[in-house]
């Protein structure tokens, strides 16, 4: 029976709340345990900044359109903006967690401090959790069938280091703790990195900051969230009639037209000393509508890398003098970190992370450990992690049944060595995906993509719709289980 067996989803956040959804759809009884007193994970703010806890600015945005990140089975309000900013977000994964009944599942203020295989694992494929009750801190032990890892990504942060940090006298810290931004007022500040965190940061500490100086090795793609005709950017370029094209011109010439004809149309990189040494699609691109505005009119200026600290200041590369300074901000990213999990849980060789599908350790006996969200996606994130918790729920019920370990490797070196070829160098290559490549690749495993050409013949219009219309995440529930 399906019900009986016992598993844990660990952490509260979309993710968390996708497993528990899906889980229930094939009739499972789940628990999930949520470090904090509330669900929503990145997207409950909190003004406080604890250690494995994702943080995000009181003014953020998400990077995705409603469309292009709902859920395949929950259609957004139409009254909600199409980028959300994080109150609004919650409220719809509130929504989304209430219509599934979701919430009952969840148990608050428990930490999960550690997660081994049981002594008879061979035999039945069970983990011993550790878990603390943070509000009281009795620490207790249980067995689950199945455990899926949801806690997200943007946890750890991952502070740059430089010569002389120690000697500065001013304020040094990581955007993950930068909440309000009226400490800066009438103060000089460094940014260092361009990802969508420190622009994020530079726009706002610009808004009270008397100079911000933006700070880049490499400089970086920006991408808006606006795109032709007013519309959402990631709802034009994220089809599949596009994909088509990739497919058959490659990576290099997709990306010349998004530079040429989408990008540098409206925001000149190379007039702006922001293009970098690779190509739009090489990178995750870093997602801002204001930094422009700001780098025009000098509230933001762009530097290059720190080259080192002084006591006042600091020194950029090809530059001699000292740029005083009265704070630096590092959004130098994150570090991806499981510290509950019994080493060899994951195993890491020649730069290769090895996750079947970027879910599942294959060197693992039994199928019974998924991550749900483990994957740097090029195209909103929310579809692909409910994709991966449809695939992961038929694999515990055993309608989806994972190849042998051989294959699941040669899966995962195949995906390294084409990611390879386009990407630039990073300890996160073999989980890069692209969005419509993999709900298709995901979604042929549970057997809910698409019959383009059964749509052709029986809704032609439908056809048009999937073919050059965005690829939205509802279309996968037109045929396979749960359609």
């Amino acid at each position: 029976m399906a019900s009986k067996k016992k598993i844990l989803v660990i952490g509260g956040g979309f993710s968390g709340l996708s497993s528990i959804k899906c889980l229930k759809e094939e009739g499972y009884d789940p628990v999930c345990y949520e470090k904090t007193s509330n669900f929503g994970g990145t997207w409950h703010y909190r003004e406080e900044t604890p250690v494995g806890i994702p943080s995000i600015m009181p003014s953020t945005v998400i990077n995705h359109s409603k469309e292009m990140g709902a859920v395949s089975n929950y259609v957004p309000n139409k009254s909600y903006p199409n980028y959300m900013r994080h109150h609004k977000l919650l409220q719809l994964l509130t929504e989304i967690a209430e219509e599934f009944d979701c919430l009952k599942h969840i148990v608050f203020n428990r930490e999960v401090i550690k997660v081994k295989r049981s002594i008879d694992y061979e035999e039945t494929g069970r983990w011993d959790v550790t878990v603390k009750n943070t509000d009281t801190g009795k620490v207790t032990e249980e067995v689950f069938d199945i455990v899926w890892v949801a806690v997200g990504h943007i946890t750890y942060p991952k502070m740059g280091h430089f010569p002389g940090m120690e000697k500065f006298s001013g304020t040094i810290m990581h955007s993950h703790s930068l909440k309000r931004t009226d400490m800066f007022r009438d103060k000089k500040v460094v940014v260092i990195g361009v990802g969508c965190s420190g622009l994020d940061a530079a726009v706002e500490i610009s808004h009270v900051a008397s100079q911000v100086y933006l700070s880049t090795r490499n400089g970086a793609w920006i991408l808006p969230r606006i795109g032709s005709y007013g519309l959402p950017f990631d709802y034009t370029v994220l089809r599949r009639y596009i994909s088509i094209i990739r497919s058959l011109v490659g990576y290099k010439a997709l990306s010349w037209y998004l530079e040429t004809c989408q990008i540098n149309k409206k925001f000149s990189h190379i007039l702006y000393n922001l293009r970098p040494p690779y190509t739009a699609l090489a990178k995750d691109p870093s997602i801002n509508d204001a930094i422009q505005a700001k780098l025009i009119s000098g509230s933001v200026l762009l530097r290059k890398d720190v080259k080192c600290f002084t006591e006042k200041g600091v020194i950029f590369e090809n530059e001699t003098h000292v740029t005083e300074v009265d704070a630096v901000i590092m959004a130098t990213g994150y570090q991806w970190q499981f510290p509950f999990l019994e080493e060899g849980t994951v195993t890491l060789e020649n730069g290769i992370i090895h996750l079947y599908k970027c879910m599942f350790p294959p060197h693992l006996k039994h199928a019974t450990l998924a991550f749900i969200g483990f994957i740097l996606s090029f195209g909103p994130g929310f579809p692909l992690g409910e994709m991966q918790c449809r695939f992961a729920s038929q694999v515990v019920s055993g309608k989806c049944k994972l190849p042998t370990k051989e294959n699941m490797m040669e899966d995962i070196r195949k995906r390294h060595e084409e990611n390879l070829q386009r990407y630039t160098p990073s300890d996160k290559m073999s989980i890069r995906v692209d969005y419509i490549e993999y709900m298709d690749e995901i979604a042929t495993e549970i057997g809910c993509k698409p019959n383009l050409w059964k749509i052709l013949v029986t809704d032609p219009k439908l056809f048009w719709a999937l073919i050059f219309g965005p690829s939205l995440s509802y279309q996968y529930r037109l045929e396979g289980p749960h359609k």
